[in-house]
């Protein structure tokens, strides 16, 4: 609910752009911290670095080129605009600002332990379809002669 996001229909629609293979397991991003001592490098981590991999642009398109997002509790290490740039994802630092006003916009803020329960409820699933395909592979009838 609201408690947890800002908008949880925007942030919902955000995150339908993520495509997540197997090959996310092996990513070092899922090791950093996440919390204060580590300067949120987790966050950062996702956001800037791996994000930008995951994130179908034609999806980001659909949603007008740009989603800013704000997580909370991550100090000023929580501000991220994911953006649409030659058919490429780029996600930046910071958020757009008001013309008129100057202020920040957020499409969607979160809070921090919520975005982080939430990219790991996303890497257990995958984990767990990753190891039923591997069960399957492995159980599946030789096919050489």
């Amino acid at each position: 609910g609201r408690r947890y996001a800002s908008s949880p229909i925007a942030l919902a629609s955000f995150m339908a752009g993520v495509r997540l293979t197997s090959e996310v397991l092996l990513e070092g991003a899922w090791r950093s911290s996440a919390g204060a001592a580590g300067n949120f490098a987790f966050f950062r981590n996702l956001m800037l670095g791996l994000l930008p991999q995951l994130y179908d642009v034609r999806h980001l398109e659909a949603l007008g080129g740009r989603f800013a997002l704000r997580v909370t509790g991550a100090g000023r290490h929580g501000d991220f605009t994911t953006m649409a740039v030659n058919r490429r994802v780029v996600t930046l630092t910071g958020l757009p600002l008001d013309e008129a006003s100057g202020a920040a916009i957020a499409d969607a803020s979160v809070r921090a332990d919520v975005f982080l329960a939430l990219w790991n409820d996303m890497i257990a699933d995958l984990a767990e379809t990753t190891l039923a395909h591997i069960a399957a592979a492995r159980s599946a009838p030789s096919r050489t002669r």
